[in-house]
């Protein structure tokens, strides 16, 4: 049997409702929330977490916010200054600001990185800047992405948005005395952006895309503009149970993974598509839009999801190079504090690309004794083409956040070479959940998580149709480069029985 999956828990002294790692060190982990300005007695924090040990999460530094402001709603970890690393949050101002107009919601904060020169080290904030225009006095920062030295926020509110927006700004350059950011421009909407991500793309252009419900959008990020927003995607109209998005990331340049849930809690589906080419947006037909390239249907017993994060194997060298062949690991939330994991292969066969393999890998039960407000990947750097294939391989880190609870949890997912050839790289992660009948919440698991990159076409699967109800999906109209070939899970992962608790295959 394979081992348990470490796990590490700590219970912070307010609400979390944000998160993100540090992307040039896998055990730094940045959490923030808050009770807000609603007077609970509960203060507003972003604290620094070392995630370095598998059973064990300490906090390094905190910095207790101002309790007349609003709780921290986004953040995003950036680069390193010297000897502090960089992070942005949203945060509302006080209630008298908004009353004249004023909110400052971008937020610029350098947390001190520990050393045996500086025991505590401390978080400092370095800029307030106002980003948004909207009239709108109950929107605030609810979505915040960067990419490089590039980001973008977007609006959100408790109910009907009245004037949602995009606004997509420019970091200060590494070593900078300035410290907050510089507005490229601001996108007005019609819907209120549910999700958005962004992906650096050439040396000078971002891409960042947003579902607004029913609907994908696009928008390029130049040198020197901005061309967008480009509608590339509608829900059907004529489904009888229209799925509406709520989450979305890119894979790579040319795919995204989008999750939706269907209509009175009826369940959820995972689905990436295919970007249109650039020379290809704004056209009308089916070349400015994007296609299903896959598809899976959650477990049934997530009625809902309501979180989503990726992380990419095998990332390119630079940010804009060709992708390779790679494989993904996936995790979703449900409503009912669980994660499922699952794994995607992306394959390159010289101009083809394609993503393939949607396979379910396990479910974490109750993660958290409420709802999941947050979920995050570690950042994972591979060794390099010339390391030896006897080289100790990173652990990938999954970290989710509870806002009842107060509770941030790592599961540490780890990978060991299972070939004597490191090109390309071949990740086996042991991992497949059971709880303990005197233990619930139990969050250890045993099995197998394995996660290949391909390295030829012969183990390529057809992307599934979405299906219209809870009966098998079908299969693609064609294959994309031979007969298909369907094959178990159970013998895929080394699993040769499935318990109750390990989420069910889309595959039949």
């Amino acid at each position: 049997m394979a081992p348990a999956i470490p796990s590490a828990e700590v219970r912070l002294s307010y609400p979390l409702y944000a998160l993100d790692f540090d992307p040039q060190d896998e055990n730094r982990l940045i959490v923030g929330g808050g009770g807000g300005a609603a007077r609970s007695g509960v203060g507003n924090k972003v604290s620094v977490l070392d995630a370095s040990h598998k059973d064990a999460l300490q906090i390094v530094s905190e910095l207790e916010l101002s309790r007349d402001e609003d709780s921290v709603n986004a953040l995003a970890v950036g680069p390193h200054s010297g000897n502090s690393v960089l992070f942005y949050a949203g945060i509302n101002s006080a209630e008298e600001d908004l009353k004249k107009g004023k909110n400052k919601h971008f937020r610029s904060f350098a947390a001190e990185l520990p050393s045996e020169a500086n025991a505590e080290p401390k978080i400092a904030e370095l800029s307030r800047t106002a980003l948004f225009s909207t009239t709108d006095k109950e929107a605030y920062q609810r979505l915040l992405r960067i990419s490089g030295q590039v980001g973008a926020v977007a609006t959100g509110t408790v109910g009907r948005s009245e004037d949602p927006q995009i606004a997509v700004f420019d970091l200060p350059p590494a070593g900078s005395t300035i410290t907050a950011p510089k507005l490229r421009g601001k996108i007005e909407l019609v819907k209120e952006a549910v999700d958005m991500d962004m992906m650096q793309i050439s040396e000078d252009e971002h891409q960042l895309v947003y579902c607004d419900g029913y609907n994908i959008h696009t928008l390029i990020v130049g040198k020197s503009d901005i061309n967008g927003p480009h509608p590339i995607f509608t829900m059907p109209e004529n489904e009888p149970r229209r799925p509406s998005l709520r989450c979305i990331r890119f894979l790579t340049p040319t795919f995204v993974l989008a999750v939706a849930n269907l209509p009175n809690a009826g369940g959820a589906v995972l689905q990436g598509f295919r970007l249109p080419k650039l020379p290809d947006l704004g056209k009308e037909g089916k070349e400015g839009q994007a296609r299903l390239a896959i598809s899976a249907n959650l477990p049934k017993a997530v009625s809902r999801a309501t979180g989503l994060a990726v992380c990419n194997l095998s990332p390119p060298e630079t940010k804009f190079t060709k992708q390779g062949d790679t494989q993904f690991a996936i995790a979703v939330t449900g409503q009912d504090s669980s994660i499922m994991l699952y794994s995607l292969q992306h394959q390159a066969i010289g101009d083809i690309n394609l993503i393939a393999n949607l396979f379910p890998i396990t479910t974490l039960k109750q993660v958290h004794l409420g709802p999941i407000s947050g979920l995050a990947f570690s950042h994972f750097i591979p060794p390099s083409k010339d390391s030896p294939s006897t080289q100790t391989l990173p652990d990938l880190k999954l970290a989710s956040i509870g806002s009842m609870g107060n509770t941030c949890v790592v599961h540490t997912l780890p990978s060991k070479n299972s070939s004597p050839n490191p090109n390309p790289l071949k990740l086996l992660l042991p991992h497949r959940a059971t709880s303990s009948p005197s233990n619930p919440r139990s969050r250890s698991g045993t099995g197998f998580f394995l996660l290949i990159s391909c390295s030829s076409p012969s183990s390529v699967s057809s992307p599934r149709a979405f299906s219209k109800s809870r009966a098998t999906p079908p299969r693609h109209r064609r294959p994309l480069l031979h007969p298909v070939t369907w094959h178990s899970p159970g013998k895929l992962y080394n699993v040769l029985h499935q318990d109750p608790l390990l989420a069910p295959s889309p595959l039949p």
